[in-house]
């Protein structure tokens, strides 16, 4: 499925595939999906012009992690050869995905730049940057091929991210069970595919570290370490979020039972011996004919 590398070489194969990607986000962004969403989804047409744009945004970065999740399982199953020279194998495959990732990660630069007051964030920013700027050399060199497809795990947990904003548009209560099973689904894969890898991939990056393979890298050894750092701090930050979200759901199911809970106790419940209706929390009858003996 590929070859080894043995020296550096500037190779512009890979770039009418970023080129392809970046336009055909841009299109599914623009006209693709406000036609499809508002054909088949009565709600779009509700929203609001900054919510439209962020469910157009959104659609985009959904289809984008389903491709490259299914291209990511593909060759972490089938491409051996990356796994036993993470540093010098020429992959086309991930070569491939790395293109089609910076194409759609520079379309959404330019629709945040163009947006940035309905749907910008700094952190976006960042993430995209530091992605961009790794998967560049891999695209354009062949190298590293192991961890920059190890890095685009992460991509599994994105649909479940997007669907939790597409649930909250269309209305779904916080605590349905629609919208518990996708946060729950959300915060697996989030800590499976972004934070669970991470003592992995610098346990692997600290094998190759000052090996003669990774000083033949020059410059690019910056590519498996400052954007990684970047982007990982970042999704502890994002988990940390997602946490906090998590917990606020789970407060809303405490009070709700314990209202229910509540309610139940106060509800009347019937004597053994006369019919007479009692307050459970007080046990005096509550009819007022039985109260008058009491009284």
């Amino acid at each position: 499925m590929g070859r080894r590398l043995e020296l550096l070489y500037f190779d512009t194969t890979y770039y009418p595939v970023a080129a392809f990607s970046c336009a055909f986000f841009l299109y599914l962004y623009k006209y693709a999906s406000p036609k499809l969403s508002s054909k088949f989804c009565a709600k779009y047409s509700l929203l609001s012009e900054q919510e439209q744009v962020e469910w157009n945004n959104r659609v985009g970065s959904t289809v984008h992690s389903v491709v490259i999740s299914f291209v990511c399982a593909y060759t972490m199953l089938y491409d051996d050869e990356i796994a036993e020279e993470p540093i010098w194998w020429d992959s086309p495959v991930v070569r491939t995905s790395c293109a089609v990732v910076a194409g759609y990660m520079t379309s959404d630069v330019i629709v945040m730049s163009i947006h940035y007051k309905q749907i910008g964030d700094v952190f976006y920013v960042l993430h995209h940057g530091a992605s961009i700027y790794a998967y560049y050399y891999v695209m354009t060199y062949g190298v590293l091929p192991y961890f920059a497809n190890y890095r685009l795990v992460a991509e599994f947990s994105t649909p479940f991210v997007n669907q939790r904003w597409f649930l909250t548009q269309l209305g779904y209560e916080r605590t349905s069970q629609v919208f518990v099973t996708n946060g729950v689904a959300m915060a697996v894969t989030f800590f499976s595919a972004r934070i669970a890898t991470m003592p992995s991939y610098w346990h692997r990056v600290f094998r190759v570290y000052n090996t003669p393979a990774f000083n033949r890298l020059g410059y690019i050894q910056l590519c498996l370490i400052i954007p990684c750092l970047v982007l990982d701090v970042l999704n502890i930050y994002w988990f940390y979020k997602i946490c906090a979200g998590a917990y606020k759901i789970c407060s809303m199911f405490y009070v709700r039972d314990k209202d229910v809970n509540v309610t139940n106790d106060k509800k009347l419940l019937p004597s053994t011996l006369d019919g007479t209706f009692y307050n459970k929390q007080t046990l005096i009858p509550s009819h007022p004919a039985s109260r008058k003996h009491i009284d």
